[in-house]
């Protein structure tokens, strides 16, 4: 993916989140599934979309969501920072 993308990929995944707000927030499989709405064609378990996820957490636009008996199952949610972020590019 080259940059404009990366920032289209990252907006998609925020946006996906935003509209499943619940504690229990979405694991990989299912977010590169939803993208596709926005015309990813990302695969279930993508290592590409994990980067992203990732990237997204470290800025404090999605938290990773409490999985205390199978951490390996990991889900994210968006959080406040994310919500606002959205708001303002609508």
């Amino acid at each position: 993916m080259n940059a404009d993308q990366k920032e289209l990929f990252r907006i998609a995944l925020l946006r996906v989140l935003d509209a499943n707000r619940t504690r229990f927030g979405l694991a990989l499989p299912a977010l590169c599934l939803m993208v596709r709405q926005f015309g990813f064609a990302a695969q279930p378990n993508d290592p590409r979309a994990l980067d992203e996820i990732d990237y997204l957490t470290r800025k404090g636009l999605l938290e990773e969501a409490a999985k205390p008996i199978s951490a390996e199952n990991r889900a994210w949610r968006i959080t406040g920072a994310g919500i606002a972020f959205l708001d303002e590019q609508a």
